[in-house]
């Protein structure tokens, strides 16, 4: 039997944090509630943010100081407040060609990891930006995942949270179908996190 396998790193020590206040601007300054530790040209996503949701979404930022950045080529439609976070952009793993994937989850070790991390998959043509909403241009669901510890399942909508805790897992996901699949941390304070995938097939 062989395996066709690739491998990725989805995030690598990615820092979630939460947003402290957004500018009606263009582009849209964002500051955050700590120091963030961005560089400029960093890919970042930006996800949950109310009244300014024109920040919601993918971008890349410039620096301005050890608190705030501005979100390159955007446009606000609000002032925004406390709401939302910030953390590095998920890369899109394109896994048509395949059927299954294993992801494995590994935080900082400091105990204080604060986040939620949900997986996303979707059969568009093109790849979606999981930070923005839902929507016939920008096609994808949560997916479920299984606990290959265990069996147990993780639904796709809630997804792993973790409250000033650690995580050492893995999960597999079924990809068979789907073209695009990613990450999304839709909720983050503290800790850092690295996932690592695996797809494959048997033959």
């Amino acid at each position: 039997m062989s395996r066709d396998v690739k491998s990725y790193t989805l995030f690598d020590a990615a820092a979630p944090r939460a947003i402290a206040s957004s500018t009606n601007a263009s582009p849209i300054a964002i500051t955050m509630a700590a120091p963030h530790g961005y560089a400029t040209g960093d890919k970042v996503s930006i996800v949950g943010h109310l009244v300014n949701t024109n920040a919601n979404g993918s971008w890349v930022v410039t620096v301005t100081g050890a608190t705030t950045l501005t979100l390159n080529d955007s446009v606000g439609n609000g002032v925004g407040g406390a709401s939302g976070v910030l953390a590095p952009r998920t890369k899109i793993i394109q896994c048509s060609d395949f059927r299954d994937a294993v992801l494995a989850f590994n935080s900082d070790g400091g105990g204080d990891a604060a986040m939620t991390i949900q997986v996303a998959g979707s059969i568009q043509k093109t790849p979606p930006d999981f930070a923005l909403p839902q929507s016939v241009d920008n096609q994808y669901d949560f997916v479920q995942m299984v606990d290959m510890e265990d069996s147990g399942t993780v639904d796709g909508d809630t997804g792993i949270v973790l409250a000033a805790a650690d995580v050492n897992r893995m999960f597999e996901v079924n990809v068979n179908g789907l073209q695009w699949l990613g990450l999304i941390i839709s909720a983050g304070t503290a800790g850092e996190i690295t996932v690592k995938a695996r797809i494959f097939n048997n033959n």
